[in-house]
């Protein structure tokens, strides 16, 4: 019997023992049907080996040939994209065609073999020996270049299968990929002294070291996250820099806040790249960071604001001697919700307080307004006894009919901002129906009485027709828009020849009404705050800062938004948006 007989059946036996295991097991992925891919072609390969070794006739060698250099020509390619799956490269991964192109010249090497008598360019096969031709020493050379890239991938990958599973199951599975390799080269280079390819031999030895690594330990199941599961997804922007500061790599989020791709990038000072995207005030914070990152951790900056308005958190965490990473965590949108939930809690707090205040003032305004009727009564009864030009009347008398009209003027303006404040406190107990935007704008425009006065402001509106109706409070809405009204006249209060757009339509958002003046505008600075109760920018007998909080409130209750921008053209934008009625 042939010595290498035993060792080669040994071989056949264990790839054909794991992939029966193999295909037992249940829930397999794309990488367990690829490794039982291979587990068959080796079995193909190590079977015919030993069958061809056991032939005593032509025919039955011829025959072993075939199924062994089936084997042989589907290995090469198939480990290749094992490899490729398992270090998680994204070629091997996303793109169906790697499968094909790794398997592609195997098969056409196969192809010209069982063809070969017709042209004798893969091997001349006698009884005795085996001789090599053209075609198969160039598919050798083809195969052990994707040997040795499947085994670099494998590598390469050792340093974070040690990470992630231990040196030893690391080492492991690096021999298991090497063995069969090093005993080719071994033979083919004449290095060791042997009448028979140990190839096979090998190949058994191999899976036999990855049996527990698959069966026992889960070696394919725990496939580890790289670039495209975690980095490229991160919403937060990832930078990694050097050890010298200089950008090496960013994930899409990053290239985003910084305005530039991972190429144009790349090789910069994250230092500077940082700094030309905040304001000048954080330069120092970001330089002190990065000078200093931190052993124990990520340092937690604080927030910064870029040229464009967001704001930022950094965290920066060293990475030993390979350099450290900056996170960049963009908080615009949560610093809005945090606003929106202080104007909630505002308004909150100033409905309780309403409520008492409303209460003890409308005790005391009572009687207030009860006594000036009667005293007004009493004017008018003195009225018919004595003319205001009568000089025996003193002029004090004469005058009281005017000083208690003018009181209960007065007094009707504090009732206006006592039922103001309690609008606040009140929850909305009216009841809701479908309502017609268009006709809230009319009334409220009414109302309002733009067009009259010595502001001569022109009020133009441009109402969409079959607006969709909206459900809510008919006089709730009227307020409101009569307040964004009034608020743009008071704007408008210095200008000659101003003029206020009123409009309405439908989209896919909802209902909106947008009020435009022409007025100055409103300062950045303040553009946030302009719905906060009692912030106002007039003189106190001019507004109590309660219009546009209110104004708020009720769009609020109503489930829709409100916002306001300012043109660089100047003027200011007022967008009313309500969901339209079921």
């Amino acid at each position: 019997m042939h010595p290498a007989v035993i060792p080669l059946w040994s071989s056949f036996c264990v790839n054909a023992v794991l992939a029966a295991l193999l295909a037992w097991q249940s829930g397999k992925t794309r990488i367990h049907w690829v490794l039982l891919f291979l587990l068959l072609a080796l079995g193909l390969w190590t079977g015919g080996a030993a069958w061809r070794y056991m032939a005593d006739d032509l025919a039955g060698i011829q025959a072993a040939y075939r199924i062994m250099f089936l084997g042989i020509a589907l290995t090469p390619g198939t480990w290749l994209f094992l490899c490729g799956l398992f270090s998680r490269v994204e070629w091997f991964e996303v793109r169906p065609a790697a499968a094909v192109l790794c398997l592609l010249p195997g098969s056409c090497f196969y192809l010209a073999f069982i063809t070969n008598d017709a042209h004798g360019l893969v091997a001349e096969i006698t009884a005795e020996d085996f001789h090599n031709g053209p075609l198969m020493r160039a598919f050798l050379a083809w195969a052990y270049c994707q040997v040795v890239v499947g085994v670099g991938l494998m590598v390469r990958h050792a340093r974070f299968l040690a990470g992630q599973s231990g040196p030893t199951q690391a080492a492991v599975a690096v021999a298991a990929s090497v063995a069969p390799f090093a005993a080719s080269a071994a033979y083919q280079f004449g290095w060791v002294e042997l009448s028979w390819d140990p190839t096979g031999a090998a190949l058994g030895f191999s899976a036999a070291l990855l049996f527990p690594l698959v069966f026992r330990l889960g070696f394919l199941e725990p496939v580890p996250l790289v670039r495209r599961d975690v980095f490229d997804h991160l919403r937060d922007g990832v930078v990694v820099a050097d050890a010298v500061g200089c950008v090496v790599d960013a994930n899409p989020a990053a290239e985003q806040l910084l305005g530039a791709s991972i190429g144009n990038v790349r090789g910069r000072e994250l230092r500077v790249c940082l700094e030309e995207i905040v304001e000048s005030s954080d330069h120092g914070s970001i330089a002190m960071a990065l000078a200093d990152p931190g052993p124990d951790g990520p340092r937690i900056l604080p927030e910064v604001s870029t040229l464009s308005g967001r704001q930022l958190r950094l965290s920066c965490g060293s990475l030993g001697d390979a350099g450290f990473v900056v996170v960049l965590h963009d908080r615009t949108e949560e610093r809005k919700a945090e606003r929106g939930l202080r104007q909630a809690q505002k308004l909150e707090s100033v409905g309780f307080l309403a409520a008492g205040v409303a209460h003890e003032v409308n005790n005391p305004l009572a009687f207030v307004r009860s006594n000036l009727a009667h005293i007004q009564g009493a004017c008018e009864s003195l009225g018919k006894f004595a003319q205001p030009g009568d000089a025996e009347l003193p002029a004090e008398l004469a005058e009281l009919p005017e000083v208690v009209a003018e009181t209960l003027e007065g007094i009707e303006r504090i009732s206006t901002i006592v039922d103001q404040m309690r609008r606040l406190s009140r929850d909305a107990t009216e009841e809701d129906g479908q309502v017609d935007l268009n006709a809230v704008l009319r009334e409220a425009i009414r109302f309002a009485s733009l067009h009259r006065g010595s502001r001569q402001v022109e009020v133009k509106a441009e109402l969409a027709a079959d607006l969709p109706s909206v459900r809510g409070n008919r006089a709730a809405l009227v307020q409101v828009v009569l307040n964004l009204l009034l608020n743009a006249r008071q704007a408008l209060a210095e200008g000659a020849g101003s003029r206020i757009l009123i409009h309405s339509g439908a989209d896919a958002k909802g209902v909106f009404a947008v009020v435009t003046d022409d007025g100055p505008g409103i300062p950045e600075e303040i553009r946030e705050r302009i719905f906060d109760p009692f912030f106002t920018t007039k003189a106190p007998d001019e507004g109590t800062g309660l219009g546009l909080a209110i104004a708020w409130d009720i769009v609020r209750e109503h489930r829709g938004s409100i916002n306001v921008t300012c043109p660089p053209e100047g003027g200011t934008v007022f967008r009313m948006v309500l969901p339209p009625a079921p």
